[in-house]
């Protein structure tokens, strides 16, 4: 080798972007290019002529020269010749990973080894990085509540996470490199291959990026529905498929669950129209009959009590006592009678024309009622309080009806022991999730009844021993039972034998309470 020859060498190792050093066969380093003196922290005169192993960290350090000798006596390669991936240590103390490529030369018996160095840092920090991506990502797919399976082009499976070992019943080492059709029923099982090698050649699409509802079979052969998503992915010319898999039995069967029921639901409602279409036509002939019934029935009635009082006043000197009271007996059952037609009319109409809901202040109503029966209140001497009374939603006319009944009945049965009180208080109360209701109290301190019959006296015609001698036919308070219902409420009496009533009607409530 020439003098320019060896010039020219020395420069090419100088400028290379790669650590060169050059040791002989004890280990001496003879040279340390720049390269190496950027890495390793040492300048050129630090290192030349000391051993190699002061740039190596534990176990390198301890050991190097053992490699070399035995390399020497008996040819065994570790690096020389092969090259690997090891550890460095910079002039501060620092170890850092390199990727070391040794080759021999030998002139004479003169032998030296030549180190090409490179420094990895950047590329091992990117392996790890990349390597706690992944790590990251299999815990995601590890812990996804959706089961996740990984296929290549060719159907195998590649990933099977612990979602899909629970909705399958295979364990992941069961089904990895395994088709992806043993996890499905016919005819799924076997078009899949077809499906998959159509759209790899034709781009048509039967799932993939689309997504819809199948059928999987499990390990031990049943078969559940799934909503399945499948996304693609390509790195060169490699493509592999992934699928969510969502076990949607529940879903389905609630569904099931859904459908039955509204068809249900439409069977009741048709039975509920014919039964309505019957009810409408009963109605109007009741409406028929009632109006009949008023004008056929009351018209002898009135013919008794008219002709009746006519004997009375022109020929009540011929009769005789007993006959005077015949005719007085008349007239009063004529007149008892036609109240009680008229009651069995009101009661009889309160169900048959539909309510007129709206907003109610009672406040109003009660005043309106008071005013009514202005002349009754007077004659009984009552004394009437109310505390604040709601605005309610129903029927006015009829709830006017109910409140008059309960007022009229109060003034009725008065104690002649005692001056009679009536009160009228309304309490708010929570029913069901979006409706309140309104708990409306009448109480007086009349005559009262026993407790027993606190039912009884809301059924039609029933009146209680120890009230025949009061005016009436038993037919109002079964009319304030029957209009309460038809407002989908309530109504309720305690009674105490010469202690007065109580009687609590329940109604739906929309407004906050007024003062009455």
């Amino acid at each position: 080798m020439t003098s320019d020859d060896g010039q020219r060498l020395r420069a090419v190792i100088e400028t290379a972007v790669d650590g060169v050093i050059l040791i002989d066969a004890d280990g001496t380093v003879q040279t340390f290019n720049k390269a190496c003196e950027t890495l390793f922290g040492y300048a050129a005169a630090e290192v030349v002529g000391r051993n190699v192993r002061m740039l190596m960290p534990e176990p390198y350090h301890g050991q190097h020269d053992g490699y070399l000798r035995r390399y020497l006596d008996t040819g065994e390669r570790r690096i020389i010749g092969i090259g690997r991936e090891v550890a460095a240590r910079r002039k501060d103390g620092s170890v850092f990973p390199i990727e070391l490529s040794v080759g021999e030369a030998q002139q004479g018996d003169d032998r030296s080894f030549v180190g090409i160095i490179r420094d990895i840092t950047a590329r091992k920090q990117a392996e790890q990085e990349l390597s706690d991506s992944l790590e990251r990502l299999r815990a995601v797919i590890d812990t996804a509540v959706d089961g996740v399976i990984l296929i290549d082009a060719d159907g195998t499976v590649r990933t099977f996470n612990k979602a899909c070992e629970t909705l399958f019943g295979y364990p992941a080492d069961e089904v990895v490199g395994r088709n992806v059709r043993m996890l499905m029923p016919e005819p799924y099982h076997g078009q899949h291959d077809e499906y998959l090698r159509r759209y790899l050649d034709t781009g048509e699409r039967r799932i993939i990026g689309i997504g819809r509802e199948v059928a999987a079979r499990r390990k031990d052969g049943s078969v559940f529905p799934i909503e399945l998503s499948v996304g693609e992915a390509q790195q060169g010319d490699d493509r592999s498929f992934v699928g969510i898999i969502r076990d949607i039995t529940a879903r389905k069967e609630a569904e099931t669950a859904l459908l039955l029921h509204t068809r249900e639901l439409e069977r009741l409602n048709r039975t509920l129209k014919r039964q309505s279409e019957d009810l409408e036509r009963s109605n109007s002939e009741l409406r028929l009959f009632a109006s009949a019934a008023s004008h056929d029935l009351k018209e002898p009635l009135r013919k008794i009590r008219t002709f009746g009082d006519f004997l009375l006043s022109e020929y009540g000197d011929r009769l005789d006592e007993d006959g005077q009271r015949y005719v007085e007996v008349m007239v009063d059952g004529a007149t008892r009678m036609g109240r009680m037609i008229d009651g069995i009319l009101a009661y009889s109409r309160a169900g048959l024309a539909e309510l007129e809901i709206g907003e109610v202040d009672l406040a109003e109503l009660w005043h309106a009622v008071c005013c009514d029966l202005d002349i009754q209140v007077e004659e009984a001497g009552a004394v009437i309080s109310a505390e604040e009374l709601p605005v309610v939603e129903g029927d006015a006319a009829r709830l006017h009806q109910v409140f008059q009944n309960l007022l009229s009945n109060a003034l009725k049965y008065r104690s002649p022991h005692r001056p009679l009180r009536i009160s009228i208080t309304a309490e708010r109360r929570a029913a069901v999730p979006g409706r309140d209701e309104c708990v409306i109290s009448i109480a007086d301190n009349g005559i009262g009844f026993e407790q027993a019959f606190a039912e009884a006296i809301f059924e039609p015609f029933k009146r209680l021993q120890g009230r025949k001698g009061v005016d009436g036919v038993g037919l109002g308070l079964a009319l304030c039972h029957r209009i309460v219902r038809l407002h989908t409420g309530t109504i309720e009496a305690e009674g105490r034998p010469d202690g007065g009533a109580t009687f609590r009607v329940v109604l739906p409530l929309r407004q906050e309470v007024r003062h009455g």
